[in-house]
């Protein structure tokens, strides 16, 4: 029922990072009233939505961009202030002003914004009851409430995203191998197949952008070690896949180079079955690392191994230097890639 109604609000656009940015902007109101009574509590709130982002690790840099902004455009606005008087030019001049320090120094876009938007608002209000001040202390306290309800609501967990993408990724490599007896066979061109090997290097930059979101999710957030661990896992997976992905596209090119060579090699279909069943094994044992999955891995990668001695051996049968070299090239990039498979599944259990 719980899961039920937690869909249905969804629907509705009430998700959790919505329901944690209203809190910190309520909570934010309160103890701006409570703290600096006679004071401009709507700037907390403001600070607590530009702060609060998707993981704890974002949403305090978001506030140190803001609080550095605000105290340089503070600073700048307050000099100007002393010998200008508020109308266009001045205004320009304090924006113009704020953005130069902010190039000048080298920093963050977001830093050059805010110091540009507090020069504005300090000189427009000039520093009358301690504006400047109160400007200062309530984005210290907005942003802290906003990291605050960050930590204390379950920032999002993307670890499971990213083991999917790399278990994904490894599952598509395994099709991949198995869709080379296609072109063994003369049903397919071999460009074709190298055009699906290229496909894979989108899949390994989603991966890559999932597993480095996971890991900056996890930053700052207390009792997080099993997670950490597993982003460590997909870490590790996800370098040796990319090394699976040029083995396989190596592949693909030299089945290009036999067809034009007019050479067929049909004992290189059970090697390039008993390798993507390799692959899909490992790609199981991202998101299962158990010793059950582990055991299957082995088992597979050693029957691969047998099964391209084999293969091998019935291609080099009688085979003139050219066939050697050209089918020599493939036999090296399938071992290569159960090579990649043992040591992912040695690290894994070290």
């Amino acid at each position: 029922m719980i899961r039920d109604a937690l869909l249905w609000l969804r629907k509705l656009g009430l998700d959790l990072q919505s329901v944690k940015t209203a809190l910190a902007c309520g909570l934010s109101w309160v103890l701006a009233e409570a703290v600096m009574p006679h004071s401009y509590p709507y700037f907390a709130p403001i600070a607590a939505i530009l702060t609060l982002q998707v993981t704890v690790a974002d949403s305090i840099q978001k506030g140190l961009y803001r609080i550095v902004g605000i105290v340089v455009g503070i600073g700048i606005s307050l000099l100007a202030g002393q010998w200008l008087s508020v109308n266009a030019w001045t205004v320009a001049l304090v924006v113009l002003a704020g953005l130069a320090v902010s190039n000048a120094m080298r920093l963050n876009a977001q830093i050059g914004a805010q110091i540009g938007v507090s020069a504005l608002l300090v000189l427009a209000f000039g520093n009358a009851n301690g504006y400047a001040a109160y400007r200062i202390l309530e984005t210290l306290l907005g942003s802290g409430v906003a990291v605050a309800v960050n930590l204390a609501l379950v920032p999002r967990d993307t670890t499971r995203e990213a083991l999917n993408a790399a278990s994904g990724l490894g599952k598509r490599i395994a099709a991949v191998l198995r869709d080379y007896d296609e072109a063994v066979r003369g049903k397919r061109r071999p460009s074709q197949v190298l055009e699906e090997a290229r496909g894979l290097l989108l899949l390994i930059q989603r991966g890559n952008e999932a597993t480095a979101l996971a890991r900056q999710s996890l930053k700052f957030v207390p009792l997080g070690r099993m997670r950490r661990e597993r982003v460590e896992r997909v870490s590790a997976a996800m370098e040796r896949l990319e090394h699976l992905s040029v083995q396989a596209r190596g592949i693909a090119r030299s089945l290009i180079e036999l067809d034009e060579a007019g050479l067929q090699v049909p004992e290189l279909v059970p090697a390039f079955a008993a390798a993507a069943d390799c692959v899909d094994r490992f790609a199981d044992t991202v998101t299962d690392p158990s010793p059950e999955a582990l055991d299957k891995l082995r088992e597979a990668t050693e029957r691969a191994r047998n099964v391209q001695l084999e293969s091998l051996g019935q291609s080099m049968a009688g085979a003139d230097p050219e066939r050697l070299k050209l089918i020599g090239s493939v036999y090296a990039d399938l071992g290569r890639m159960l090579t990649e498979v043992v040591r992912t599944e040695e690290s894994g259990n070290a």
